[in-house]
């Protein structure tokens, strides 16, 4: 029997020990790239069986220039880079690993709120080219006794609670697509709409994904209804927040500021007004990551190909 191609597509994260392992179980003559765009693209995975897919955009002319393969598994709990329809008009089973880094995820969005709250970033910097105290103090807050707010309520979200337990919040408000406005959740949990979320909380943190539905999701209208002196927390994906509304809540003072790890465009376009104000962090995508959660990804990501490959189907299919 002819070996199996299987194409790396690109490689971000170090070797790709781990998914050979995995992948030698069916003999696979398994293909690594750094890198693919166009036409480059095209001529590798052309008579692949499968591939392992990061951030390497999977639009319709890459899928219909396929002739046999079977499954594309995405590196990530996300698929925006991947056409599903085309893929399924071609037959071709997308995979996601929607559990690898959870705690990672909720513990960087934390990261970047305490970060914020504390200026860290700022007095780190001052400390380092050797200034002491000098930097202007902005308007600080007690987290103790404030709101947070949480937009998407799966693994992220709710780990993003369980990490909020200890640091006082008076309220968690949450909104969800899969609960009702008036669910109480625990104690200090609560389901509510979107609006009364905007309005009252004092730091909203996102855990939804890019779809039709969310692209923007966050925008003038958002800002317009949450409080002045709120702070807006991203680490799911760039483009469910209008960039060019959130600079400007952030320049006229609609909200007092916002700690991001994603952007619509990464990296970013040209000088990038948004990350040179001075009410925001801006850290480059990397909240996923530890060392155990590239682990898990890597092993995800291969057994999904190999279970298509296999099987037919794999756990987590789009």
């Amino acid at each position: 029997m002819e070996k199996y191609k299987i194409v790396i597509t690109d490689n971000l994260n170090g070797n790709c020990d781990i998914e050979k392992k995995i992948l030698s179980s069916i003999d696979a003559d398994v293909r690594i790239y750094k890198e693919l765009v166009g036409s480059a693209l095209i001529e590798a995975v052309e008579d692949a069986d499968a591939l392992l897919v990061d951030m390497a955009e999977m639009n319709a002319d890459v899928i219909k220039s396929m002739k046999k393969c079977k499954v594309i598994s995405r590196y990530g709990a996300g698929y925006d880079n991947v056409d599903t329809e085309a893929a399924a008009e071609a037959g071709i089973k997308v995979t996601i690993v929607p559990d690898y880094c959870i705690h990672e995820v909720a513990e960087h969005a934390f990261a970047l709120l305490l970060s914020f709250e504390r200026n860290i970033a700022q007095r780190a910097k001052a400390v380092g080219e050797g200034r002491w105290r000098d930097v202007p103090s902005p308007k600080i807050k007690r987290i103790h006794g404030s709101v947070l707010g949480i937009i998407g309520y799966g693994r992220t979200g709710q780990a993003l609670k369980s990490m909020a337990e200890g640091f006082g919040f008076s309220r968690v408000l949450v909104h969800s697509r899969g609960l009702k406005p008036g669910d109480k959740i625990d104690e200090s949990v609560y389901a509510v709409s979107l609006e009364t979320l905007l309005k009252e909380s004092d730091y909203i943190s996102l855990h939804l994904p890019l779809n039709d539905d969310t692209k923007y999701f966050i925008n003038n209208e958002s800002f317009e209804i949450m409080k002045d002196d709120s702070v807006l927390i991203n680490t799911a994906r760039g483009a469910v927040i209008n960039e060019t509304h959130l600079e400007k809540a952030l320049q006229t003072g609609m909200i007092r500021g916002a700690a991001i790890d994603v952007m619509e465009h990464e990296p970013p376009k040209g000088n990038c007004n948004l990350a040179k104000l001075e009410n925001i962090i801006v850290t480059d995508h990397r909240a996923y990551y530890s060392e155990n959660s590239i682990e898990l990804l890597k092993e995800k990501c291969a057994f999904n190909a190999l279970s298509v490959l296999k099987y037919g189907s794999a756990e987590h299919e789009v």
